[in-house]
């Protein structure tokens, strides 16, 4: 019963939303329909974007769940399909300026939605064969070198 009635408000949502962006469109009410559509199709939260800024709380986070007084510089961000391989130096905050600042390190991540989730690489690298991606590789083949093959 319960599931009834949200459906019945969502469908009249919709139904309100495709009446509205009809009713504001300068072109027809065809295009305002397409607009109404292309929003119910995309996914609910957003998408998240590939770029340094995007995934530097998600970088941040898993350093600190390997030391809680670690902290990430990010040198690179690769990206695709869905998929993110970051490399930089992981190390303590309170590393001095003028010694070393920390290890060279490569950290995955999958895009869920908006969010940027790390992953492991024994999980998502396959059983490894040399230099070739593995046919159970989780990660897309061209990221497979950075994430899985790297120091």
């Amino acid at each position: 019963m319960r599931s009834n009635m949200k459906f019945a408000a969502l469908a009249g949502a919709a139904a309100l939303a495709m009446a509205g962006l009809s009713a504001c469109s300068s072109g027809s009410t065809t295009a305002g329909a397409t607009a109404a559509a292309s929003a119910a199709a995309s996914p609910i939260g957003g998408m998240t974007t590939c770029d340094k800024a995007a995934l530097d709380s998600s970088v941040q986070a898993a350093a600190v769940a390997l030391g809680a007084d670690n902290v990430f510089t990010i040198d690179t961000v690769e990206c695709a399909s869905g998929w993110a391989v970051v490399t930089g130096i992981l190390g303590a905050a309170d590393a001095p300026a003028d010694g070393p600042q920390g290890a060279p390190t490569s950290l995955i991540f999958e895009a869920e939605g908006q969010f940027w989730i790390p992953k492991a690489v024994a999980d998502v690298c396959g059983t490894a064969s040399g230099t070739d991606v593995p046919a159970d590789a989780l990660i897309p083949a061209d990221l497979y070198a950075t994430a899985c093959l790297a120091i």
